[in-house]
């Protein structure tokens, strides 16, 4: 088996494969160590997905955690991340270990590890975790005997969870907006939380797709982009729904359709950025990561705020939020949004509401608002990314080659700059760019590019392929 590593998110792998119950217990007693050399000595809360075997996988963890000397907390079914992370921050508590595998296939699961603020460990912490229980694995390779399962006090934070997030919004303007939304949960871990906070903030009607748990996912990868959303792209055709909202597999990511078309994530961030500043007025910093649309940075040009980029990953985002209390926004490219005021972390169905608040304050539609930060943000850009699969082989030579990697050229036109606080970003006088980096929770290269026409944009994809093609070659 595969050493366990802590990637960009937690640690994830496939079940019944890596992902096996000495494994798991392993990660816990892991975490237990580190719990207990932490200051804040408090409860620890266990949650967990829609997965498969989600509540048995919690409730070993559970087991561990205990035998490590910790208290514990434990969810009475699934929930999402972000509502856990309220509830270890509401409630004082030492952290929490969720286990989920986020946006990924059925296939696979994971293990987040949260601090006492709700964000995710830090990276030499993660690190630490993850060396511990490959130590503990070697040293027992069999998982030992174990205990009988153990009792541990539940907990049930929905009512409280759905309460703060609609205390984040102006819940009378939503209503007077009559909104009539599609949210697609892809019978994830935000059933009855995304769906549930948009009926009791206002909206007219909530047209919920996929609304059923479903440890499979009803085949589909959740992971709320285009390819990904095709039942519900099609029901915001509709003239009478204002906009479609969609979240991941365990609630912390966020998706938007609207007039029949998936809302690609950078226009989604401007959307949003855009309200907090013209509407709620909102000054300050804005932390993004390095494959965040430029538009941003015209945005918070023009209202006069600052942005600090980051390496991928909200992990590298939180530390941010916890220090400094002048930060609006912070935002990645994967559909991860921390707003003020709430979590230094990600959180999907609050991001809705702010959508819909967006919505009602501007009592216009979606292509009208959007074409109002264009106007803002010095024009329109276009955005995608490319994930390529390749073998270890190739993966490795890519990771050697990369940093020194410098191409003459990018689809005909000279290269300005070169940022490489995280893979190489390479970006064209006109402001077009093009990223390259290794996936820290998957086996992919991520091929990402900006550019000022969809043309344009295709020959840089293109270029980076053919970029990553050579790097991985013999």
């Amino acid at each position: 088996m595969r050493p366990i590593r802590f990637g960009t998110e937690g640690w994830r792998a496939v079940l019944a494969d890596d992902y096996t119950f000495d494994r798991v217990r392993a990660v816990a007693r892991a975490s237990a160590n580190w719990f207990k050399q932490q200051p804040h000595r408090a409860p620890i809360a266990i949650g967990h997905d829609t997965r498969f075997l989600g509540d048995r996988f919690a409730a070993a963890v559970a087991d561990e955690l205990a035998d490590g000397g910790l208290d514990t907390r434990l969810c009475a079914g699934f929930v999402p991340t972000p509502a856990i992370c309220f509830y270890v921050v509401e409630n004082s508590l030492g952290g929490a270990v969720v286990l989920t595998a986020s946006h990924n296939r059925a296939e696979w699961n994971g293990v987040k590890v949260k601090r006492p603020e709700g964000a995710s460990v830090l990276d030499q912490d993660a690190k630490w975790i993850g060396e511990e229980a490959n130590r503990l694995l070697s040293a027992q390779p069999d998982g030992g005997e174990k205990a009988l399962p153990r009792e541990h006090e539940p907990f049930d934070i929905r009512e409280e969870y759905l309460d703060r997030l609609l205390s984040m919004v102006d819940r009378d303007a939503i209503a007077r907006a009559e909104l009539i939304v599609v949210a697609d949960l892809m019978h994830g871990a935000g059933t009855g939380f995304f769906d549930e906070a948009l009926r009791r903030a206002g909206c007219a009607e909530v047209r919920a797709v996929r609304a059923a748990p479903d440890p499979t996912f009803g085949g589909m990868q959740p992971e709320p982009i285009g390819p990904n959303l095709e039942a519900s792209i099609p029901l915001t055709a509709s003239p009478d729904v204002a906009v479609g909202l969609a979240t991941d597999g365990d609630g912390d990511r966020f998706a938007m359709m609207a007039h029949g078309e998936y809302l690609d994530i950078q226009r989604t961030i401007v959307f949003i950025l855009y309200h907090l500043l013209k509407n709620r007025g909102w000054r300050g910093r804005v932390i993004r990561t390095i494959n965040v649309t430029s538009m941003l940075d015209r945005l918070c040009e023009h209202f006069g705020c600052t942005v600090t980029e980051t390496p991928v990953g909200f992990k590298n985002i939180a530390p941010h939020m916890i220090e400094s209390t002048d930060i609006i926004l912070g935002v990645e490219e994967s559909g991860g949004f921390g707003i003020r005021g709430h979590l230094p972390d990600r959180d999907g169905s609050l991001t809705a509401l702010t959508a819909c608040e967006a919505l009602a304050y501007e009592r216009k539609p979606v292509r009208e608002i959007l074409a109002d930060v264009f106007a803002l943000a010095g024009g329109e850009f276009f955005f995608d990314r490319d994930d390529h699969r390749l073998s270890q082989d190739g993966r490795d030579r890519v990771r050697d080659r990369l940093p020194s990697f410098v191409p003459d050229a990018i689809a005909g036109q000279p290269v300005a700059e070169i940022n490489r606080l995280d893979g190489a970003k390479f970006i064209r006088k006109d402001g077009s760019w093009l990223l390259l980096r290794l996936s820290g929770t998957e086996p992919l290269v991520r091929v990402y590019s900006e550019a000022r026409s969809k043309q344009d944009l295709a020959a840089l994809l293109a270029a980076g392929r053919q970029f990553v093609q050579e790097m991985a070659g013999g």
